[in-house]
């Protein structure tokens, strides 16, 4: 955990009044109420620098993001008085959270690191292609001249990875790729990146986007040095044919065939929960952790806020856990998200403030921990490749 996170959420540890009130909302309606309905905060509580320092750029205007306990984190956008019913105020030197439940919550909020305060004033479209999520630090990178190049050079990313480890703000890197219309999904422009992050940083790395129809791309992406891997389903943005979107069949494939390649428990994707029957989307959770497919519940802004989102929400992350457990899905990969629900966190949509936590110790928060599957995480990945190798060679190839 960085020294940002820890700092927000250390103050929470002991001073929490809980109860036992089954009308209290759980930290995880807070959550969904914060990202569906946004924050207001005064004037004069944003000009306290402990404040200040979290509120950052964003759409529909400026974020800030709360740690509403230890490992459970939310991003919110700040709105005016009269258009957001969640408040934050000040007493006794602590940030509380009214929601109007009649209980105000206290909560933290997370400073950013000085790298990012820095890049966001003047706006570069370096400072557009990386946020934080928790100590994650996210790239999100794009292909550029026909797939020829990326929008970010290597030596620009490897900069803002070292930025962020020096500071101690971040434990793991994601790279976001955006659709494009190299056959292989941009994966040869990938793989001198990963390898640069690799050779200097003793890090974990995560790649989200699109699979390329072809998976023995899947068997390079691993090779490559990718340690965590995430196809998200529910469509694309970002195709400019629709032959050429990929159906969920295809998406669901490849996920699967990525599960035969990386470490048990690594290999993730994102679930919107829309209109459709519940019991539609319980039956695709079971897809995929019958798979060993970690799903993650992605929360969504609405345009209308009803009470009634956050028992669909909740009945569905009830399902998650239930599936996880049933399927016995490795978790340990996985880390407290802003925007998201997995196994790792449903706790805190289903019980009592007071008694959730995560289901397991992810491996990023302990440094010993982190150097002990980092060995084992490369050890694996050599024995795959030579048993690709060796496959091969067999086939004459």
């Amino acid at each position: 955990m960085g020294p940002a996170l820890t700092l927000a959420v250390n103050a929470l540890k002991s001073s929490h009044v809980q109860t036992a009130d089954p009308q209290v909302k759980t930290y995880g309606q807070l959550k969904l109420e914060l990202i569906q309905r946004g924050l207001y905060i005064s004037p004069e509580i944003l000009q306290s620098p402990d404040v200040a320092s979290g509120v950052c750029p964003g759409v529909p205007g400026e974020e800030v993001t709360l740690a509403l306990t230890e490992n459970f984190i939310v991003k919110t956008f700040l709105k005016p008085k009269d258009k957001a019913p969640l408040l934050l105020k000040v007493s006794n030197d602590k940030l509380l959270l009214d929601s109007g439940d009649e209980e105000q919550r206290e909560v933290g909020i997370i400073p950013l690191p000085a790298f990012l305060k820095n890049l966001l004033k003047d706006r570069t479209p370096l400072s557009e292609n990386i946020c934080l999520d928790g100590y994650c630090l996210n790239i999100f990178l794009r292909a550029l001249d026909n797939g020829k190049k990326l929008n970010m050079s290597k030596d620009h990313i490897v900069s803002i990875v070292q930025s962020a480890f020096e500071e101690g703000s971040a434990d793991l890197v994601q790279i976001n790729m955006d659709y494009c219309d190299n056959k292989d999904q941009g994966f040869q422009l990938l793989a001198p990146v990963v390898d640069a992050i690799k050779t200097k940083f003793k890090t974990f790395v995560a790649l989200k986007g699109f699979p390329s129809r072809e998976k023995s791309t899947i068997d390079l992406i691993y090779a490559a040095g990718f340690d965590l891997l995430s196809f998200p389903l529910g469509g694309f943005a970002g195709a400019d044919a629709e032959e050429e979107i990929l159906s969920d069949r295809e998406v669901r494939d490849a996920l699967e065939y990525a599960v035969g390649i990386f470490t048990p428990g690594s290999v993730w994707t994102e679930l919107v929960l829309g209109s459709e029957p519940l019991n539609l989307v319980k039956e695709k959770i079971d897809r995929l952790t019958e798979k060993g497919i970690v799903p993650h519940l992605k929360l969504q802004a609405t345009s209308m806020y009803t009470g009634k989102d956050y028992w669909r929400v909740k009945e569905v992350v009830r399902h998650l856990n239930e599936a996880a457990r049933r399927d016995r899905l490795a978790l340990k990969w996985l880390y407290p998200n802003c925007r998201c629900v997995s196994p790792l966190d449903t706790q805190y949509f289903t019980d009592d403030p007071k008694s959730a936590q995560l289901a397991t110790k992810p491996v990023y928060r302990s440094r010993l921990g982190k150097k002990a599957f980092e060995g084992f995480a490369a050890l694996r990945r050599k024995l795959r490749i030579k048993d690709l190798s060796d496959s091969y060679e067999s086939a004459g190839l």
